[in-house]
């Protein structure tokens, strides 16, 4: 029965037991893959070359060997239950990408201190804690040194802190009469400071993070960002609100014919409901490589009431 390695069910870690030297894991292949978990299909993290020695971490797989991840591997946790480099909750999983998708493959806890090495949207790239286990094929690697006995001990992964959401939020609507075109004064407004309650669900993939976990990610969960545009920047977008396709829907203006103002990536049930409405949408907008005009992340939607 296929094993399936995730944060959601029991992580199997395991602890060699051995006397007098260490034991180690002798690569003896050249450009052997190193796995999240002990599965063919797994995310490639790094490869080890030929003559490297790993620590021996787990010898209980038929087919795999768990082993210490060396320096060069990045795994990451979400910037979210980290503060100035330290662990926030009781227990926070290692991920062997940036997403909720990815597999565990370890857990810190309160206090860790963690050794950042860059971001990507609410995640972060960090060097592998002594914690980290990845997996070589036993067919490109052997045992060397004192190993009497290998046991396994199961360790429950730590639970996903409540706050992680992949759902984006319901926004409250605020209704204002639309003013009269007649009455109106031309104003430059910059609009207030809104405090972002909106977590990002997308994976935001900057040029130097690694393309083996990029390619393993949810592609129908991810937009990839225009690096050469400013990201994240607070924008106010007023148009009437139509479906867009997939993830997104769009702000249009409809006296000019229907051009497209931004993308809107909100709760999917509530663009529904308010499609064909006239909005005015605050928040925080990001470009993406494929799309021609921004997408805004709503924290502030106010709804035009139809003129009396």
């Amino acid at each position: 029965m296929k094993k399936h390695w995730t944060g959601l069910i029991v992580l199997m870690l395991a602890v060699a037991v051995y006397a007098g030297d260490e034991a180690r894991v002798k690569v003896t292949g050249d450009r052997v893959s190193l796995r999240a978990a002990p599965e063919i299909n797994s995310v490639l993290l790094d490869r080890a070359m030929f003559g490297d020695l790993l620590t021996l971490k787990d010898n209980s797989e038929k087919e795999w060997i768990g082993v210490a991840a060396p320096k060069s591997v990045d795994v990451w946790v979400n910037s979210e239950f980290v503060a100035d480099g330290a662990v926030v909750p009781a227990r926070l999983n290692l991920r062997s990408g940036p997403s909720l998708n990815h597999g565990v493959v370890g857990v810190v806890e309160r206090g860790d201190v963690l050794t950042i090495r860059g971001e990507a949207g609410e995640w972060l790239r960090i060097a592998p804690p002594e914690e980290t286990v990845v997996w070589i094929s036993r067919k490109y690697a052997e045992l060397v040194g004192a190993v009497r006995k290998s046991v396994v001990i199961n360790v429950e992964a730590a639970p996903e802190p409540e706050a992680v959401d992949v759902t984006e939020p319901v926004v409250i609507v605020e209704v204002v009469k639309r003013p009269n075109p007649k009455d109106a004064v031309p104003v430059i407004e910059k609009p207030e400071p809104v405090q972002e309650t909106v977590q990002i669900v997308e994976t935001v993939v900057q040029p130097e993070i690694n393309q083996m976990m990029v390619a393993a990610a949810e592609v129908s969960k991810r937009l990839v960002p225009d690096p050469s545009k400013e990201q994240g920047v607070e924008e106010r977008f007023s148009g009437v609100l139509m479906p867009a396709g997939g993830l997104l829907s769009k702000l249009v203006d409809v006296e000019v014919g229907e051009i497209t103002v931004c993308y809107v990536r909100g709760n999917a049930a509530q663009m529904k409901e308010l499609e064909g409405k006239a909005l005015t949408i605050t928040g925080k907008a990001y470009w993406a490589l494929d799309l021609d005009m921004p997408f805004i992340r709503p924290v502030k939607i106010q709804l035009f009431s139809r003129p009396e």
